[in-house]
């Protein structure tokens, strides 16, 4: 039996057990999916020491881990390192190596909402590990993005060949997308949106890269400017098939993997 997993805190909501036992069902891998709560950031060095040593193939890494990781693996990626975030791990030759799924993922949701962002303004809000992928994904396709965050100074540490924006400057912004690549609105606190429904009026698409719920306020502030939405199921469907492909050393059919899952995933 494959061992794979998910590496988080608090993220028994998540649906990527859904995902990966279906792409095993499919392709008739032997695999088992776990998820891994780890309450804090000194518990990852012993925790990867404990999968190596069970023969691990690979796990996801998600919120709050997707950059602390780093410090604790062999081999980072290229596109890791131009990211500075990684959300897949594979064990492989007694090293562990570091990938950024999330990108793919990231680059495969504009593909599936027919997005031109060639010289557009794009505004991300947050800058955390999602928030780094898809800004990678942005500026590889040309678009023009400016990131929100609550520490500006800070962020603008971080990021390069972007603008930046307060929130309170966000007030008098518009584009051609906007994205919330925050936690905020995930279940269970799905009564919240980053920003008002005002804002939201000046933006003619809206991505939010959280899926649970499958529409969170922020889309439902944006449907109800009449904005086209898109909310993070594709994104963590794309990623997930991605990392199986690098743990597996496959190629695996995309569509027919997010046709098959999209009705089991809204029927919860």
């Amino acid at each position: 039996m494959k061992k794979f997993g998910l590496l988080g805190k608090n993220i028994n909501y998540t649906y990527s057990p859904i995902l990966h036992n279906k792409i095993f069902e499919v392709y008739n891998i032997e695999g088992d999916y776990e998820i891994f709560n780890l309450e804090n950031e000194s518990q990852i060095y012993n925790f990867l020491k404990i999968l190596k040593k069970e023969k691990t193939i690979g796990i996801n890494v998600t919120i709050p881990y997707k950059t602390s990781i780093l410090k604790y693996v062999d081999i980072i990626s290229p596109e890791v390192l131009s990211i500075g975030a990684a959300n897949c791990i594979k064990f492989e030759n007694e090293k562990i190596i570091a990938y950024n799924t999330d990108y793919f993922g990231v680059l495969k949701t504009f593909e599936k909402m027919g997005l031109d962002l060639k010289n557009k303004k794009v505004i991300v809000l947050g800058s955390g590990g999602a928030a780094k992928a898809t800004i990678k994904a942005l500026l590889d396709s040309k678009a023009i993005v400016y990131l929100v965050s609550r520490n500006k100074i800070k962020a603008q540490k971080e990021f390069e060949n972007i603008f930046f924006l307060s929130y309170e400057e966000l007030v008098n912004s518009s584009g051609y997308l906007i994205i919330n690549a925050t936690p905020v609105g995930t279940f269970p606190d799905t009564d919240i949106s980053p920003v008002s429904s005002e804002i939201l009026q000046n933006f003619d698409f809206a991505l939010d890269l959280i899926y649970n719920p499958e529409e969170t306020q922020f889309l439902k502030y944006a449907k109800s400017k009449g904005k086209k939405v898109e909310n993070g199921l594709y994104m963590l469907i794309a990623q997930g098939v991605k990392s199986e492909e690098i743990w597996n050393n496959l190629e695996f059919n995309y569509e027919k993997i997010y046709n098959d899952l999209i009705d089991i995933i809204h029927k919860k």
